[in-house]
């Protein structure tokens, strides 16, 4: 009994996989738990070998004829067994769902174990899911069920407000980043060397890499300069062409999806970090893009939009720039900024990495968030 009672409390986290490249801020939660064991489970597993974590149990592992069945039975009880017989093993103290649209499916399993559940929203989930049938009943029903929502920043937690949620329950709970871990570079330039800009993201609609790419083509034949682009998507044709037409091809390197350890490095190579998110016809957005974050704290100036919670991060002229949404003449005039004064990008980036170091660092986050963790379980 007295080794029960010394233990640390559990906290079971929920995501249908563990764990995609692009959410590698999950684990960064993970890694920094401190006064609660972390325990995982999932549907499907991916990058072990990437995001380590002793306990990790996939839905996947079991045997597919009893796999299948629980699924089936899950339709009526609402919920798995297997994510059932393992909260009740691990002992958990507290569940934490990862996303809105999970947030509805793992219902069931805290109604079967009591458990006070906490569900964090990251960006679509928040905006554009509940445009889909009968998701806003979901949520509401979510909203009423769940001890605590989290987002990401003020302006997320008003478009919850607005689907129904108790503004009491929301909470603002921001990603962070391991600043103990990426030091900080200040970006120096040698005369005539060639400003390198980058993204890091999928390509998609919702992060303007198209829109980015023509407002730096308005700039070819006044500067030198170079595009370095981590990551991949549906649109990497498309924007390739893009490039193209505009006559910039040439200046721009595709690396695609990259693990995070690259990204850092290629991070400290390059000057300036573009982030030109747009709202989509059917409003996808950004919540704070994590990108934002690292590159700040190597100490590269940020290019963005006024968009969703992105100012959280972006002080416009304090810690980067910002331009209006779908504005290729804003966001180069932001270019030519730095282009015309690249000490510019220096004090940007010193400021940057003091905003993360201040705001932003996974470690006292995750303190924060196991604080509330047990003020839930208190209640």
């Amino acid at each position: 009994m007295e080794q029960q009672m010394d233990r640390k409390p559990v906290v079971l986290h929920y995501n249908s996989r563990y764990l995609p490249l692009t959410e590698n801020w999950i684990h960064s939660i993970l890694r920094h738990h401190k006064t609660f064991v972390p325990v995982f489970i999932t549907r499907k597993t991916q990058n072990l070998e990437l995001f380590p974590l002793p306990k990790v149990f996939s839905l996947e592992h079991i045997n597919k004829i009893i796999r299948l069945s629980q699924i089936a039975y899950s339709k009526l009880s609402g919920h798995i067994p297997f994510f059932y017989s393992t909260c009740k093993k691990s002992h958990a103290s507290v569940l934490h769902v990862h996303f809105g649209y999970h947030g509805v499916k793992l219902l069931g399993l805290k109604r079967k174990t009591g458990l006070p559940m906490v569900c964090s929203f990251y960006g679509d989930d928040a905006f554009h899911y509940p445009l889909k049938p009968g998701v806003k009943k979901q949520y509401r029903k979510l909203f009423a069920e769940a001890d605590s929502i989290l987002v990401l920043g003020p302006y997320m937690k008003a478009h919850l407000a607005g689907l129904g949620c108790a503004e009491e329950k929301i909470r603002i709970h921001h990603l962070g980043i391991d600043t103990g871990k990426i030091g900080y570079r200040p970006r120096t330039r040698k005369a005539g060397e060639p400003v390198r800009f980058m993204t890091s993201c999928s390509l998609l609609e919702k992060k303007g890499v198209g829109i980015a790419i023509k407002a730096l083509a308005g700039l070819k034949d006044q500067y030198a300069f170079t595009l370095d682009l981590v990551g991949d998507g549906p649109l990497r044709e498309t924007l390739q062409q893009l490039a193209k037409e505009c006559g910039i091809y040439d200046r721009l390197t595709w690396h695609g999806y990259k693990p995070y350890s690259f990204v850092i490095e290629k991070m400290y190579q390059c000057d300036v970090l573009i982030q030109a998110s747009i709202t989509t016809p059917d409003n996808r957005k950004e919540g704070t893009p994590v990108a934002i974050m690292d590159a700040m704290a190597t100490g590269m100036a940020v290019v963005a939009t006024r968009h969703s919670d992105i100012p959280e991060i972006v002080e416009d002229g304090v810690t980067g720039l910002l331009a209006a949404e779908n504005d290729v003449e804003g966001l180069r005039a932001c270019f030519k900024k730095l282009l015309d004064n690249p000490p510019v990008i220096e004090s940007l980036g010193l400021r940057g990495r003091e905003k993360v170091e201040g705001e932003f660092n996974v470690a006292t986050l995750t303190a924060q968030l196991e604080e509330h963790y047990l003020q839930l379980i208190r209640r």
